[in-house]
């Protein structure tokens, strides 16, 4: 038995020595004829990529535990991929007709202690709250009052597959121009 797998060691080696290394490659050769036309696609539906929900008179209170549940709308479907940014208006400039909108979460550094305005999601809502860490009762109408929120879902691969995103998510105006959203597909929840 150690005689034959000698043997067979012997062969291959001298086997794989014989086989070389014949040079460089050659020069590419000429461009094939072009491949007969594929069959056509079927049709789909022309869709628009990222959508913005606008939520007005939202006020946290102690009544609701500083938390607000937001409903997306029945008619529209979340794909488990798909992500949500909140974004609550934060002031608007009258002379320069510019809204000032600012990404959640948001801190805030307030007489009583640091407060923050954060969400969380599932594919058919959005829950805003509050947390700080302080007495949330001692905060006044500046903080809990009024707040308009718009929520922009958009899609799951556009945020998940880059090393690098395209646009910067916590600009609200940067990502409504990358994603071609115009004031008229902004849509109203009551």
């Amino acid at each position: 038995m150690k005689r034959l797998f000698n043997l067979i060691l012997a062969i291959n080696l001298i086997f794989l020595g014989s086989c070389s290394f014949n040079g460089q490659d050659g020069a590419p050769g000429p461009q094939g004829p072009r491949g007969p036309q594929g069959p056509a696609g079927q049709n789909g539906q022309d869709g628009q990529e990222a959508f913005v929900f606008e939520y007005v008179d939202l006020t946290f209170s102690s009544g609701n535990e500083y938390s607000l549940l937001l409903e997306l709308p029945n008619d529209f479907e979340m794909l488990e991929s798909d992500v949500v940014l909140v974004y609550f208006l934060y002031d608007y400039f009258e002379d320069e007709d510019l809204d000032l909108w600012r990404a959640l979460p948001q801190t805030e550094f307030t007489d009583f202690g640091t407060l923050i305005y954060n969400y969380d999601f599932t594919r058919f809502d959005v829950n805003l709250f509050m947390d700080g860490n302080f007495d949330l009762n001692l905060l006044g109408a500046r903080f809990t009052d009024n707040w308009i929120a718009r929520v922009v879902v958009v899609p799951g691969q556009f945020t998940n597959s880059r090393a690098t995103n395209p646009v910067d998510y916590k600009d609200y105006n940067a990502v409504i121009e990358y994603y071609n959203i115009s004031e008229e597909h902004v849509v109203t929840v009551k």
